[in-house]
């Protein structure tokens, strides 16, 4: 359990440190930043693609990206979409088809993700 929690840990300090850096761009280049943010919130909206599948997809494209924090957080807002483990995982496993060895290691993350936040995210 002690590792769960040093993993979760040092996930959220991760987004924490992204995040701030994040506001330091966004404070440097608030127009690019705004602009991007915009069309971001703009994907969303409802639209005739279902939440939950648009966060499967988006975590396929971050294992393909080899991004750890963005696994994780990903991971969750899948579970917090209403994906099943087993969503969770096919997804994991288009990333691998197109990702290949690289892809496959990050797995892992994404096991480790589903540990952790499974037990945490309502049903």
């Amino acid at each position: 359990m002690d590792k769960e929690k040093n993993i979760a840990e040092l996930a959220d300090l991760h987004q924490k440190l992204l995040d701030k850096r994040l506001r330091d761009f966004r404070k440097e280049n608030p127009n690019i930043a705004k602009s991007f943010l915009d069309f971001w919130r703009e994907t969303k909206k409802p639209s005739a693609i279902p939440a939950k599948y648009k966060e499967l997809i988006q975590l396929a494209i971050v294992i393909s990206h080899y991004c750890k924090p963005c696994i994780f957080l990903h991971t969750k807002l899948c579970l917090m979409a209403g994906a099943s483990k087993e969503e969770i995982l096919d997804a994991a496993s288009q990333a691998l088809a197109i990702g290949g060895g690289i892809a496959y290691e990050y797995l892992a993350y994404v096991m480790e993700a589903v540990e952790l936040y499974e037990k945490e995210v309502k049903r």
